[in-house]
C-alpha cells in the first residue's frame, strides 16, 4: 500500500469520525431524550425503600427496625394522601382555568383545544397504564372543562 493511499484511508476515517461526532452533537439537540418514565407508586414503597436505605447505612438493629417501621409506614400513608389530595387540587384547578377560557374562543378554536385536551388525556393514561408520569403531571393533563 502506497504511502498516499495510507494517508488518505486514515483522513477519510478521520473525516467519517468527526461528522459522526457533529451529526451526534445536533442530533442530540434536535432530538433531545425523554426521562424514562416512572413506575407508579406502590402503597408502602417509599417506607420499605427508606427502611431498606436507614437499615443498611445506619446499621439499625432488628429492634430499631421494629421500632421504625411503624413510623415509617404512618408516614407513608400520610405522604400518599397528601399526593392525592394535591392532584385533586391541581385538577379542579385546571377545569376552573379551562370553563374560563372556552367561552372566549371561537368555534374552530373550541374544536382545537378539544382535540388537544384528548390528546393530553391519551397521553397522561398512557402515563398512567404505562408506568410513566408523576402525579403532579397527571393531574395537570387530566382535566375536563
Amino acid at each position: 500500500m502506497s504511502p498516499l493511499s495510507r494517508n488518505a484511508i486514515i483522513a477519510y476515517l478521520a473525516a467519517t469520525f468527526v461528522a459522526g461526532a457533529v451529526a451526534g452533537v445536533f442530533g442530540a439537540r434536535a432530538f433531545p431524550a425523554k426521562p424514562a418514565p416512572r413506575p407508579p407508586r406502590e402503597t408502602g414503597a417509599m417506607s420499605e425503600r427508606i427502611l431498606k436505605r436507614w437499615t443498611t447505612d445506619f446499621h439499625l438493629s432488628p429492634e430499631q427496625v421494629t421500632k421504625i417501621e411503624p413510623i415509617l409506614k404512618v408516614t407513608d400513608t400520610e405522604v400518599s394522601g397528601i399526593h392525592q389530595e394535591n392532584e385533586r387540587r391541581m385538577k379542579g384547578s385546571f377545569e376552573r382555568m379551562h370553563q374560563q377560557v372556552l367561552p372566549l374562543l371561537d368555534d374552530e378554536q373550541k374544536r382545537l383545544f378539544e382535540e388537544h385536551r384528548k390528546k393530553m388525556e391519551r397521553r397522561a393514561s398512557e402515563r398512567r397504564h404505562g408506568g410513566g408520569a408523576t402525579a403532579t403531571n397527571n393531574a395537570a393533563t387530566r382535566t375536563n372543562p
